[in-house]
């Protein structure tokens, strides 16, 4: 069956527009022999005449040339928004960029790099999906994310089909209440904190066993009063309603640092040391929108610390 081409529907949509043909080929700069047999073409080849040819008359179109005209002019707009967005997206000046933070990632650094990147590029579509790294990691093999700021990937089967560059240090906190009997207290120690109770995450354990190790390290039964959560929202405010101490990576609370809300505790035998990380894929190029996203995200690192994201493959254990 013969397929009515793009060029054919605008060369038809002219000649109506045009009035004649001799105005279209004009307009359309080819010749009035050439836009003839094109629109001749296609009414041979639907078996129907889509135009009432009349001599000394204006041709008028047909009940069959109506209908082509009203999918003709829908098929011309589809294809010139295609062809826009294709050349937004080559541009880096539309698409979209879906983002994977972890929580190890700071969300002031991403939050400036995102605005900033906004600022320039106005038309792309920005997600952010906010969870564990793992989690995020997840989605980034499942093609769910684009790339992912979060902490290193401890599964072996990531190494061949994840690449790592290294962007920063971070340190979990303490973090109290402005309220709480600790909040101003300078050279604590874990045996101030017996009595209270601890807040950390649930889904990993690698906090809950480096306060266990501090506690043991510093001859101490560990903490007997603990609660676990993931549900950042209703964590923040139980600590900030009472005498909780919470260890978690500070970009999780940074907002509630920032408005003094809670305040961080002197203290870091507890805390973990983590590595912030840009996640990508080894088998897919990041479309250009998202790449100049992840060129921002290093120059505001950069600009913060001093040096040079690492581009290297980097291995964690």
């Amino acid at each position: 069956m013969y397929d009515i081409e793009l060029i054919q529907l605008r060369r038809f949509v002219m000649v109506v527009d045009a009035g004649s043909f001799t105005e279209a080929a004009q307009r359309l700069n080819i010749t009035q022999q050439a836009l003839s047999s094109s629109i001749a073409l296609m009414e041979e080849m639907a078996g129907v005449r889509f135009l009432d040819r009349k001599r000394g008359r204006k041709h008028s179109l047909t009940i069959f040339g109506r209908l082509l005209l009203t999918r003709a002019r829908t098929q011309i707009a589809l294809a010139e928004r295609m062809l826009g967005e294709i050349e937004l997206l080559r541009d880096a000046r539309g698409g979209s960029v879906t983002i994977g933070i972890g929580e190890t990632m700071t969300g002031r650094h991403i939050a400036t790099a995102i605005r900033r990147f906004h600022m320039e590029q106005p038309d792309v579509q920005i997600r952010i999906i906010e969870g564990y790294t793992e989690v995020m990691i997840e989605k980034l093999i499942l093609g769910e994310v684009d790339f992912v700021c979060g902490g290193p990937s401890h599964d072996p089967a990531h190494s061949d089909l994840l690449e790592f560059r290294h962007l920063f240090e971070i340190r979990d906190v303490l973090a109290v209440r402005r309220a709480h009997p600790l909040a101003n207290s300078r050279e604590l120690t874990l045996q101030d904190l017996q009595n209270f109770t601890w807040m950390m995450p649930a889904f990993r354990g690698d906090i809950y066993e480096a306060i266990q190790v501090a506690h043991m390290r510093a001859k101490l039964p560990p903490p007997k009063r603990i609660l676990r959560s993931d549900a950042v929202v209703v964590g923040s405010w139980l600590c900030m309603d009472d005498d909780y101490v919470l260890t978690v990576s500070p970009d999780m609370i940074g907002t509630l640092i920032e408005l003094g809300a809670l305040v961080t505790l002197d203290l870091n035998e507890t805390t973990i040391l983590r590595h912030a990380c840009l996640i990508s894929r080894r088998d897919l190029k990041l479309n250009p929108a998202a790449l100049r996203l992840t060129e921002e995200i290093m120059f505001e690192v950069e600009r913060t610390y001093g040096t040079s994201p690492t581009d290297q493959n980097l291995t964690f254990s």
